[in-house]
């Protein structure tokens, strides 16, 4: 039903309401939307440079953000989207459903909207 997949998911900042209810993410939200019975949350990428001790730790490595990530109804995560190069994130949702995302590294992504896993990922650049 479309009502159903518009009004199930909104967000405002680092605010994801699912279903009215509130769930903080870890940085700001650049898309969230109502896919196969679950919240998909894309988190901006660059959100961790306004963070004001992101430049005391800049010299540390760190884990690559997984920003594209479900949630349940009850907000708890179901995945975190795989990735297809190891430093890589998303920055774009082309397809809904079926679920396809764009990477920064120059890959268009379909991912299963189960599990997160990629499905066929192409090369564009």
């Amino acid at each position: 039903m479309a009502g159903r997949n518009e009004t199930a998911v909104s967000h405002d900042g680092d605010i994801v309401r699912i279903q009215g209810r509130a769930v903080r993410m870890d940085f700001m939200v650049r898309d969230a939307f109502w896919a196969d019975d679950r919240a998909v949350v894309l988190l901006d990428p660059t959100a961790y440079l306004d963070n004001p001790t992101y430049g005391a730790q800049r010299r540390r490595s760190r884990d690559p953000i997984h920003n594209l990530r479900a949630y349940a109804p009850s907000g708890e995560m179901l995945w975190q989207a795989e990735q297809p190069e190891f430093e890589d994130h998303y920055y774009m949702i082309e397809s809904r459903e079926p679920l396809v995302a764009l990477s920064f590294s120059g890959h268009r992504c379909d991912l299963d909207l189960a599990s997160g896993k990629i499905l066929k990922s192409t090369k564009l650049k």
